[in-house]
């Protein structure tokens, strides 16, 4: 099992129930805060495009500081792909580090079984449909 991947979709999955609670991601048909609010810009905005709401959300700024790269689709000219930049890969990387550490305490601590079944829990929790989970 390589537990820095499951620890990292543990903490994507948990990330993302986080902010769609803190959202209210059941509110207005199950859109997001972010989403009613991006909704609120295009009405507001006249003859709406999508460049115009990349400026808003600052995509641009994202590219010009080397955050971002846009890359152009080979298959349809009009279409945009963003990614992250390879320095910020590798900044985020960084964050990989805590749990390279985890890993390697984990395998000193418990044995090779326990580890599989912790991978498999992980695996469990992330399975869930976040958006889905009702209190019952």
């Amino acid at each position: 099992m390589d537990i820095v991947k499951g620890v990292n979709d543990f903490y994507y999955h948990m990330s993302l129930y986080e902010l769609q609670v803190m959202n209210g991601n059941d509110y207005y048909n199950g859109l997001s805060y972010n989403s009613i609010l991006y909704i609120n810009v295009m009405e507001q905005m006249k003859e709406c495009t999508v460049s115009k709401i990349a400026d808003a959300l600052k995509i641009n700024e994202l590219v010009k500081q080397g955050v971002v790269i846009k890359k152009q689709s080979e298959k349809d000219k009009r279409v945009y792909y963003l990614e992250l930049s390879p320095h910020m890969e590798q900044v985020l990387g960084i964050y990989d580090q805590v749990f390279y550490k985890i890993e390697r305490e984990l395998k000193e601590k418990y044995s090779q079984e326990q580890l599989d079944t912790f991978g498999e829990v992980l695996k469990t929790i992330c399975g869930y449909e976040w958006r889905n989970m009702q209190d019952d």
